[in-house]
């Protein structure tokens, strides 16, 4: 029994009393004598000089007033007079007090509580034990798919979502159940499954949304996207977490950061999102009061068999929601998509190939020796088909499935089998022009999309420095920033139309676990977790601080800066659809196998960190000099606001580099400047930051 229903079992005591109290005293009078003597009457008034009361039907007595001190009456009368009956009541223990006062009356009462309480705790006693066995007997009989840690984890995830979906539908051992992949894309290019159960002989079903994140990245943790009610990123850790009290320090600590960059969105890991899908869980979470994620903890500590429910193949997930946001690496991924755009501009200009002047105009000088080149082919391709009967619009119409990769089957069949042999062989000589073709086309679509998208493009490339500026200013370094951990915040109902303006959204961040608070002073910075991915890192990425400490004097800023170079890269990828460093993150990936050949001399490590910084230094520079070169008009058509955050930051870091004309450059970033200009002066800073000709030259 809980203590408000023991608090309103005594008020209703109480009150009862009060009551009989009252009721036994209703209409009382009390005379007080002049002499002390104290007389109970059922009526009682005053007359002249005479003081009449009733004791007992028909009995009447009279007093001279002088004789009476006070009468008190007991009806709607004031509270003292209720007060004098009470202690009068009480001092003569009559009445209701009579009762309470009796001890053999108490000793009853006592008695036949204890005997009432002692039948409820044997009831709740069996009726618990009775309960108990019970849904140990249902939670045995559950269904429940066991993940082999073996498996993809694209699978895994996939079958603790099924696990979800039985627990739910409180599926038991004997049902049966199936789930299979469906030919259709969900949203944001995800693929679909479908979960289906048979229970009372009827299929119950439901479908489950998912993809990967950021599978070309290069990076160590597994992030994929659910719907599933709720729009999840699911996260796999590189190396399984089974200690529960460290997979809750590990989200406090991401909870930290995310507190220090308030009230910038950031995503952190939530258990809530997850347990409150738990039928079992979710009466916990409803009945709790406060945080519910200090709930799911207090309730997880207190029932640890529910720990489970965060686990995929024996090891904690990390689970956030992202249902009010969207992914940066899809809305750059959906600005860039040429799917069977490449085809159609084939289809719709391919007779340009017989008219050169057309061809050019279009394609551009440079591609007039390609046009005469592709006459050339259809030449050869007529000579070798060798068959005068048939006309030549119907042999070019043959012709063009040469630059196509999949005909449809209508097509395919409408050209004779001696014409796709000829093709094949076509094709098979001449790969080297034909793919110089294709590359004139890509770049003829990839020129009309960005110009489509040309101010959404220069919007996020703004907010890109913006969100730098932010995290600069807050001293977070968050060490692995790339399209995929970055979320788009803005009016959902807007979308995709806000993207046209930087001032209608703000981009946040969905991945903090490698994040470092930088603004201690004198380097006591707390080591991070050590994390990168190949293409948006540098070498500091793989180093601890006290290894860092030996090769630069501001590991503060050296770890800001690791920032500023993926957020080079990013603005280049999200311009012209591809990465920048390519062959650079080849070099890095390569440093980091070598990495624990000196895991166990620091000496050693701080010697092979300076050289892994040469190496890896000069084919950045190389990489990224070649790709500004070919990339120059296209970067330079982006022209991007410079917000006041992001003016601090750049004048601040002018003043690090001195007064050099990278510093200068640095402090004259202003608005309308264009993209080719900004990740060049970034670059260059970086470089000279990280590369410190006195703290890198080898011993």
């Amino acid at each position: 029994m809980k203590f408000k229903h023991i608090l309103i079992s005594a008020a209703c005591l109480f009150l009862t009393i009060l009551a009989l109290f009252i009721f036994s005293n209703w209409n009382k009078h009390i005379l007080y004598l002049t002499s002390g003597e104290i007389i109970e009457a059922d009526k009682a008034w005053v007359v002249f000089d005479d003081v009449y009361y009733e004791k007992g039907i028909g009995t009447l007595y009279a007093l001279n007033s002088d004789q009476v001190d006070r009468i008190v009456s007991a009806s709607f009368s004031s509270l003292d007079d209720w007060i004098i009956i009470l202690t009068h009541e009480m001092s003569a223990k009559r009445g209701i007090f009579e009762f309470i006062t009796n001890r053999t009356i108490w000793l009853g009462i006592f008695f036949v509580i204890g005997l009432i309480v002692s039948i409820f705790l044997i009831r709740c006693f069996i009726s618990q034990d009775s309960n108990k066995k019970q849904k140990t007997d249902d939670e045995q009989d559950l269904r429940f798919i066991h993940i082999s840690s073996q498996i993809s984890d694209f699978k895994k995830v996939i079958l603790y979502f099924l696990n979800l979906f039985l627990l739910q539908a409180q599926a038991k051992k004997s049902d049966k159940y199936a789930y299979q992949q469906l030919d259709n894309n969900g949203p944001l290019n995800t693929l679909v499954y479908e979960f289906k159960i048979l229970k009372g002989g009827q299929w119950q079903s439901r479908r489950i949304f998912m993809g990967r994140i950021g599978e070309d990245s290069g990076a160590r943790s597994k992030c994929f996207y659910v719907i599933y009610d709720d729009h999840f990123v699911v996260k796999i850790p590189p190396e399984p977490i089974t200690d529960f009290d460290e997979y809750i320090q590990s989200i406090k600590a991401d909870r930290r950061i995310s507190d220090i960059l308030a009230p910038r969105e950031c995503l952190v890991p939530k258990l809530s999102i997850v347990l409150k899908k738990i039928p079992a869980f979710a009466k916990f979470i409803d009945k709790s009061q406060g945080d519910d994620e200090k709930s799911c903890i207090n309730g997880l500590k207190a029932s640890p068999e529910f720990q489970d429910f965060l686990k995929i193949a024996g090891s904690f997930a990390y689970y956030m929601d992202l249902s009010k946001y969207f992914f940066l690496g899809e809305i750059l991924n959906e600005c860039h998509d040429t799917k069977g755009l490449i085809e159609k501009e084939y289809k719709q200009h391919q007779d340009l190939i017989w008219i050169p002047a057309s061809f050019t105009d279009r394609y551009g000088e440079s591609s007039s020796d390609l046009c005469f080149e592709l006459q050339n082919i259809f030449n050869h391709f007529d000579n070798l088909l060798n068959n005068n009967t048939v006309h030549d619009f119907v042999k070019k119409a043959w012709f063009k499935s040469i630059f196509i990769d999949h005909e449809s089957a209508a097509d395919s069949k409408a050209i004779p089998s001696e014409a796709i042999a000829v093709i094949s062989k076509i094709r098979n000589q001449h790969s080297h022009t034909l793919n110089a073709f294709k590359k004139i086309l890509q770049k003829k679509v990839y020129e009309q999309s960005l110009k489509q998208n040309n101010a959404k493009i220069q919007s996020i490339c703004s907010r890109m420095i913006e969100l730098l500026a932010w995290l600069f200013f807050k001293d977070v370094a968050i060490r692995d920033l790339k399209p995929d951990n970055i979320l788009v915040a803005g009016d959902p109902s807007k979308y995709p139309q806000f993207l046209s303006s930087a001032n209608d959204f703000e981009l946040g961040l969905i991945d903090v676990e490698i994040a470092v608070f930088v603004g201690a002073k004198n380097n006591a910075i707390d080591q991070p977790k050590l994390g990168w991915t190949p293409f948006y890192a540098t070498p500091t990425h793989m180093f601890i601080n006290d290894v860092l400490k030996d090769l630069f004097d501001d590991i503060g800023y050296i770890l800001k800066l690791q920032d500023w170079y993926a957020i080079v890269a990013m603005i280049f990828q999200a311009i012209t659809g591809k990465k920048m460093f390519v062959s650079t993150a080849a070099v890095l990936a390569s440093l980091g196998k070598e990495l624990p050949l000196y895991s166990n001399n620091q000496v050693e490590m701080t010697m092979f960190a300076k050289k892994a910084s040469l190496k890896f230094w000069k084919s950045a520079t190389d990489e990224f000099e070649l790709q500004l070169k070919e990339n120059e008009t296209i970067l330079k058509t982006v022209h991007l606001e410079i917000f006041k955050n992001a003016k601090k930051m750049f004048r601040a870091a002018g003043e690090k580099s001195g007064k050099d004309i990278i510093g200068s450059r640095l402090s004259s970033i202003n608005s309308q400047i264009s993209a080719y200009d900004v990740i060049q002066y970034m670059f260059d800073h970086i470089r000279q930051q990280m590369q410190n000709e006195n703290k890198l030259k080898l011993l």
